[in-house]
Order: structure tokens, then sequence, then C-alpha cells
């Protein structure tokens, strides 16, 4: 076996394998009564762009536990322990601090360019932060990016501010 063929094997593998989501619940009309569906349509989020270029989505809320899309709010943020193949990866959970009973938002990826400036060494002393008991509490917005990897779509986190 040559070194090209362990390298195709390795992505059809990274491919086939991602990180493991819960199947999406399929958006189904409603029925009436006699059995015949519903032609109203469902309620789309408009794209919009990110800093890289890559079209976001704001998430659609999906519980009373999440801030409105967009609204920036207050987490603390926690490493999940979960580690994938293939991405994106729900790396990170965020905790609302307004809503200490709520399920904690997954989030797959922790922007922090606009609180370190591109430093290097502030990003991974705020990202050690996580891994600690208490998590890195920020004030941030959180976004959805489409069609991020083979797992699907990621939810970005972009902190505006760090808080102690």
């Amino acid at each position: 076996m040559n070194s090209r063929s362990l390298v195709v094997a390795a992505l059809v593998l990274g491919f086939a394998s991602g990180c493991s989501k819960p199947p999406a619940a399929t958006a189904s009309p409603p029925t009436s009564e006699n059995g015949t569906p519903s032609t109203a349509p469902a309620p789309q989020a408009a794209p919009q762009d990110s800093e890289n270029g890559t079209p976001t989505m704001t998430p659609p809320p999906t519980n009373d536990s999440e801030s409105k899309p967009g609204e920036s709010a207050v987490y603390i943020v926690k490493d999940s322990g979960v580690r994938c193949f293939a991405p994106p990866c729900p790396t990170y959970n965020a905790f609302p601090v307004d809503k200490p009973d709520a399920e904690p938002i997954p989030v797959h990826e922790l922007e922090l360019s606009a609180v370190t400036k591109g430093s290097d060494e502030q990003t991974e002393a705020l990202i050690r932060k996580t891994l600690d008991g208490q998590g890195l509490r920020v004030q941030g917005t959180l976004e959805t990016r489409p069609n991020a990897g083979p797992a699907g779509a990621a939810t970005v986190l972009r902190a505006s501010k760090v808080e102690n």
C-alpha cells in the first residue's frame, strides 16, 4: 500500500465518521384533521456574510434557554470534552448566565479575535480557562455557519468582551 492510498482511505473514513450528531427533526408541515398537509411555508432565516466571507445564519430560537438570535448575552463557556474526527465539533458548552437552569448550548467555535486583537498568547490563555471548573465568562453573540464541514452546521460564539 502506498502513501496515496493511505491518504485517500483516511479522507474517506474522515468524511464517513465525523462527529455523531442527533438526527435533525424534520420540519413536517402540520396536518389538518382530514389528513391533508398544510401548505403554509416554513419561516427561513436570511443568510449573512461573516468576516471571512462565508455565509452565516443566525440560529433560530429552539427553546427559552437561548437568547434571541444576534443579541449579545453573557455566557460561561466550558470545554465539553468532545473531540471529533471531522469538523464541526461541539468542543464547548455555553451556559447562559441569566438562565442557570437552562441546558447548555453546544458551541463548535469560540471566536475571541475581537477580545485578543490577534494575540496568540492571549487566545491560548483564554482557551485554557475553559478547561478549569469555573469556565470562561464572555459576552457575545451566537451565529450559525451552515455547511461548516462534513458534520453539518456550526454554532459560533463571537465574544465581544471577557468578564472576570
